[in-house]
């Protein structure tokens, strides 16, 4: 809208000679009369605004905390999810811990002569490990011995010692028969299995321990161990963790009186022996013998039964809907979504308190 002077002089309005220039030079000077005042009330209060910020940022400063971002602070409800370290309540071994007995195992009787096939794990992972770290069972050959240790023949790299209780053995020639659970490879690693069948000189295996869409795999010339029910090396097995059962694989048993040749190893309540064994994730932990359990290693659970099966590193109420083919079975957990599928060693009977 223009701008109207007293007198109703805009901008449409015409007033000739003097009197028109007199008219302008009043409105500009009533203009700048007013404008200078909004001006300076306006610098004022800035200044004011920025006044008060700078107390207030000197006030907080020494006290103040930064906040984590996204990134550096998790969720709550994904470490909530995570479980707890297994070797919390179970005290480190107090043997002498160096390179081939990081964890500090205890003696451990073993009968190998040089060239015989084991399981155990590389020297980059006994190197520095602890309880809690991650462990994995590789193939192996024994080519020696100094003093209680196993030298391990490396491959890509120099032999290394370890000590005996880092070793599951190999029998030379096992009898193997349809339907054995057995104890085999997977790319060097050590896997579960059942023989399906002989096809020439290979032998057909289901990985039982493995996703259940692996294929059969037709081996030769790897390491077998015929499984044992039992409390016994290289089987599964319940460990109770408090209130919770966990699934736990068995490496060494650690003290206590010696068992019998041939006996299978049950939970003895009055037991002094511990297991070193491996949690989810190949978690290292020492776990009392009195408070596992033996996973079957042949189960035969029929449909409609109720059972544990072993979900993210525990063992969880389940009911068997099918047997699909030898080795797995497929259950449906207690107020969980769509079934699972399970193989050997992976469910057992209802576990008690």
């Amino acid at each position: 809208m223009a701008d109207r002077c007293p007198g109703g002089l805009g901008a449409g309005s015409r007033r000739p000679g003097r009197a028109a220039a007199e008219d302008r030079q009043r409105c500009a000077k009533r203009r700048r009369g007013t404008a200078a005042p909004r001006g300076r009330g306006a610098v004022a209060a800035l200044a004011c605004l920025l006044a008060a910020c700078s107390a207030v940022a000197c006030e907080s400063a020494p006290t103040s905390t930064p906040t984590p971002t996204p990134s550096q602070s998790p969720p709550l409800a994904s470490l909530a999810a995570l479980p707890r370290p297994p070797s919390a309540e179970i005290p480190a071994p107090t043997g002498a811990a160096h390179a081939s007995n990081p964890l500090g195992l205890p003696a451990y009787p073993v009968k190998l002569d040089p060239g015989r096939r084991v399981f155990t794990f590389s020297d980059r992972m006994l190197a520095g490990a602890r309880l809690g770290s991650t462990l994995v069972l590789y193939a192996a050959t024994v080519v020696g011995f100094e003093g209680d240790d196993l030298i391990i023949e490396a491959k890509g790299g120099p032999s290394y010692k370890v000590h005996p209780g880092y070793v599951v053995p190999v029998p030379d020639v096992p009898r193997l028969r349809p339907h054995d659970p057995v104890l085999t490879e997977w790319n060097g690693v050590m896997k579960h299995a059942v023989i399906t069948r002989f096809v020439k000189d290979k032998i057909e295996v289901r990985y039982t321990d493995m996703d259940p869409r692996t294929p059969l795999a037709q081996l030769k010339g790897v390491r077998f161990v015929v499984q044992t029910e039992g409390l016994v090396p290289g089987n599964f097995a319940a460990w109770k963790d408090g209130e919770t059962w966990r699934h736990v694989l068995l490496v060494s048993r650690l003290g206590g009186p010696p068992a019998d040749p041939g006996a299978v190893l049950t939970s003895l309540a009055t037991s002094s022996a511990r297991w070193f064994a491996l949690g989810y994730g190949g978690a290292a932990l020492i776990a009392d013998e009195s408070a596992l359990r033996p996973i079957p290693i042949k189960p035969k659970p029929k449909i409609g039964a109720s059972v544990w099966a072993e979900w993210v590193g525990t063992l969880r109420p389940a009911v068997v809907q099918s047997a699909e083919e030898t080795g797995l079975y497929t259950v449906k957990f207690e107020r969980a979504g769509r079934p699972v599928t399970v193989g050997w060693g992976l469910l057992t009977p209802p576990l008690g308190p």
